[in-house]
């Protein structure tokens, strides 16, 4: 069973090790489209120490001890009510696991259900059929798209944008 866990200084070299191959994930998007490194990682763990009102809060998604992924509310909108969520299984062998549904799933429960935010957004990259799958299935609907928005392998791709609303 996936349990979330809040990013630590104890993960750094574990996400290290397993965004090594950061060209395979690149595709995926931000912060994929370079190496990881620990300064990034401690950045983010310092983010979300407080006080309140942060702007993100990650996660790391553990299964049975071994670190499988990340996800993350940020972005967020205190005054709007609004936040983007990402996900990202590192590993393409523990893709299409569930491990995305899960992590999904809590952060959009958490952003509801204790944050009273009321918009989440997912801006996905063209070509990420999985993720937007993912995220069709969880109920966001496609509000159009960015065009020429990520960089990345010396191309220029579509970002789409899709959101589900509290209602």
């Amino acid at each position: 069973m996936v349990m979330l866990r809040a990013l630590s200084e104890e993960h750094i070299p574990d996400i290290i090790s397993a965004c090594a191959d950061w060209k395979e994930l690149a595709p995926y998007g931000s912060p994929y489209w370079r190496p990881r490194s620990s300064a990034e990682l401690r950045r983010k763990i310092a983010s979300t120490s407080g006080p309140q009102p942060v702007t993100e809060y990650n996660f790391v998604l553990v299964d049975n001890d071994r670190l499988v992924g990340e996800c993350s509310l940020h972005g967020i909108d205190w005054r709007n009510r609004v936040c983007s969520v990402g996900v990202c299984i590192w590993d393409p062998g523990d893709r299409r696991s569930g491990y995305g549904r899960e992590g999904a799933t809590f952060m959009i429960n958490w952003a509801f259900d204790h944050l009273g935010l009321e918009r989440i957004e997912a801006w996905i990259n063209e070509g990420n059929d999985a993720s937007l799958g993912l995220f069709r299935r969880l109920g966001f609907m496609h509000e159009g798209t960015l065009r020429q928005r990520y960089f990345e392998g010396g191309k220029r791709r579509d970002m789409h944008v899709l959101a589900l609303l509290k209602e």
